[in-house]
């Protein structure tokens, strides 16, 4: 069983970033978020790859699915030694206690691009995503509103 974890846990990943890109979906964004962390805090080769998507929901639209990734971030770093080295531990765990989450994005988006550092993982794919293009190549501008985002989440979800 333990041979195959990692290729089925790949497969896990590959699945979940299809599954979550651009979702709107609390309840499914939550729980990726939530496998996302079991999956970082296991098997070797495949943690750090689950730890670097973990990392990105902390620069999420919605505060709720920020604030969501960083209790996950702050578990799979209690349990998972090696994900960070033990000299930037301390500050690591600190940063994401006492960041507020589900304040300005602006200010989320700087302390997860200073975990990453601390990791050493790429930050490449944070930078990919300024402007989705539709389907006649053209740019679409993202929104700029982030309550109204917010608004249509929790319009979507009933409340």
């Amino acid at each position: 069983m333990e041979a195959h974890t990692p290729i089925f846990c790949a497969g896990v990943l590959d699945s979940l970033a299809v599954e979550l890109k651009g979702s709107k979906d609390f309840s499914k964004l939550y729980a990726g978020i939530a496998i996302l962390g079991y999956i970082a805090s296991i098997s070797e080769p495949i943690n750090s790859k689950a730890f670097s998507h973990l990392l990105t929901f902390l620069g999420h639209r919605y505060p709720k699915i920020r604030k969501a990734s960083a209790e996950q971030v702050y578990l799979v770093l209690l349990q998972n030694e090696n994900l960070v080295s033990e000299d930037v531990m301390e500050k690591s765990l600190e940063i994401i206690s006492e960041t507020c989450w589900e304040g300005d994005i602006e200010v989320a988006k700087h302390q997860r691009l200073e975990l990453f550092n601390m990791a050493g993982l790429e930050t490449g794919l944070l930078y990919k995503t300024n402007g989705v293009s539709n389907k006649d190549g053209r740019k679409k501008t993202p929104a700029t509103d982030e309550n109204a985002s917010y608004s249509s989440l929790v319009d979507s979800i009933g409340f």
